[in-house]
């Protein structure tokens, strides 16, 4: 059975804590496709000076996500566990072996209809409840992830059996677009990385222009960082052809 990463931020591009590593020794990221995602900066991350991070929501306010295939193909729970586990890892490197999830997030699963709902869904259920006992935000206390199943940009569902991610724990009150860029307007520690590399590698939410314009008002000095360049001309553009349809 085919199973796949949804990736909505730094799993994606960054190469810190053994993350590049994990997409090595698991993924095939060479497959990568971007698929439909309900999503939006709603977790608002010390580790990274108070900026907000992506994660999911149940809603029908979709953005695009990159979906990685893994190297290999899920046969057994113990096939699911490790995969799960890998992830988990790759998300927080200090966990356990072993372990899927903390206070601030967790791993889910989204099986098939078919063989991967009918041969899993009891294993990973009983497996979630055994190590976790939770679930998180859009992941519910059977481990499954509370979303649409992802599609491709044509509007075909993902082809995959199973499908992986991480899911956060959002704010009580989802910030909207001007608080989401002054929290990188207002830190000098480089976090505006985070929203600009995002960009860079197609993963985005709905507010992405509306959080860009509060920014290139403001002017920062950061914008003009080369390693920006990429993606700033990718907001410059989509807002040229969004003043152009108006």
């Amino acid at each position: 059975m085919k199973c796949g990463i949804l990736i909505i931020g730094s799993l994606y591009w960054d190469d810190n804590n053994g993350r590049d590593e994990w997409r090595r020794r698991y993924l095939d990221i060479s497959s990568s496709i971007s698929v439909t995602a309900p999503i939006y900066y709603g977790r608002k991350s010390a580790s990274r000076g108070g900026t907000f991070t992506m994660t999911f929501r149940s809603s029908d306010a979709f953005g695009r996500a990159v979906l990685v295939p893994c190297q290999r193909e899920i046969e057994t729970i113990d096939d699911l566990k490790a995969e799960t586990s890998a992830l988990w890892k790759a998300e927080a490197p200090n966990a356990k072996a072993g372990t899927i999830g903390s206070g601030w997030g967790c791993v889910g699963a989204l099986l098939r209809e078919g063989e991967a709902d009918e041969k899993l869904a009891p294993a990973w259920r009983a497996h979630f409840r055994q190590v976790r006992a939770e679930g998180l935000s859009v992941v519910n206390s059977d481990g499954g992830l509370d979303i649409a199943w992802p599609e491709t940009i044509d509007g075909t569902p993902a082809d995959m059996d199973i499908i992986l991610a991480t899911a956060t724990k959002p704010e009580t009150s989802p910030p909207g677009s001007q608080s989401v860029a002054g929290a990188w307007l207002g830190q000098d520690g480089g976090y505006e990385q985070y929203f600009l590399e995002n960009v860079r590698y197609g993963i985005r939410t709905a507010d992405d222009l509306e959080i860009w314009h509060h920014i290139e008002a403001d002017g920062p000095t950061w914008l003009k960082a080369e390693g920006y360049s990429e993606a700033v001309q990718i907001l410059q553009g989509e807002t040229e052809k969004q003043n152009a349809s108006l």
